[in-house]
């Protein structure tokens, strides 16, 4: 998902990436420092900001989308991708409570505030080695929110839960419910709370479809480029397309 940067980053000098500053860069520094204090090692280290450039640690590594690279498709990637999503939320759920004070995210809170949702959890936002994903990058779109309102989002894209997927072998519904319930086993989400998830995937792509349309209305240049190739279209083919199939996803994820 784009974070708003207007195309001017981010880019890598040294082992450093620089980002432009923006205003919620506070909050996400923050939580790149709570994630370091607490020994949650698998993300960017904070190099500090000033009015213009963020900057943070460069972390080595493969990334790309799911068609981008092969790897990132394989089963070890989906499942090591799972268990890091669950180490980050289990990480955040211990200092919370500290960054929901007078903290501004590019993302709206969300309640209930459980985990600080990455907001954005895909395969071309993590770093794999040696087909494992071993840590998780840009944090610009993190805010607080409820482990499955960010669950719901990484599914959609790992699975990914898309009607117009042209990866061979992805494409085919039970495949994708296959691969969001072996995410889901390795996350470690329950049963019982498997149900709500196609509702809150649909819920999470209106929400973005909404985010865009009013950041584009606000003059964002890189929001009303999104709007003007269509990437709203496909959010909401996609929303039909969860919609028309929701009981057998629902079905699938409980098996």
């Amino acid at each position: 998902m784009p974070s708003g940067d207007g195309g001017a980053g981010p880019f890598r000098h040294d082992d450093l990436v620089h980002r432009r500053t923006r205003p919620w860069t506070g909050s996400v520094h923050a939580l790149l420092s709570a994630l370091q204090s607490h020994d949650f090692t698998n993300a960017p280290l904070s190099a500090g900001y000033d009015a213009t450039w963020e900057r943070v640690s460069f972390l080595p590594g493969e990334t790309g989308d799911l068609d981008e690279n092969a790897a990132m498709r394989s089963m070890t990637a989906l499942r090591s991708a799972a268990r890091l999503l669950r180490r980050y939320h289990d990480c955040t759920a211990l200092f919370m409570r500290p960054l929901l004070e007078d903290q501004t995210w590019q993302l709206p809170p969300r309640l209930p505030f459980e985990v600080i949702c990455h907001g954005d959890f895909a395969p071309y936002n993590v770093v794999l080695n040696r087909d494992e994903v071993t840590d998780i990058i840009d944090f610009e779109t993190a805010h607080p929110g409820p482990r499955c309102w960010d669950l719901a989002y990484a599914i959609y894209r790992w699975a990914p839960l898309s009607a117009g997927v042209a990866i061979k072998d992805l494409g085919e519904l039970d495949t994708q419910i296959h691969r969001t319930r072996i995410f889901l086993d390795a996350y470690g989400l329950p049963a019982k709370e498997r149900t709500a998830l196609p509702g809150m995937i649909i819920d999470r792509l209106n929400a973005l479809v909404g985010f865009m349309e009013s950041e584009a209305a606000n003059g964002v240049e890189r929001y009303r480029r999104n709007i003007e190739e269509g990437h709203d279209h496909v959010y909401r083919r996609d929303v039909a397309y969860i919609g028309e199939h929701r009981e057998e996803i629902t079905a699938g994820l409980v098996k």
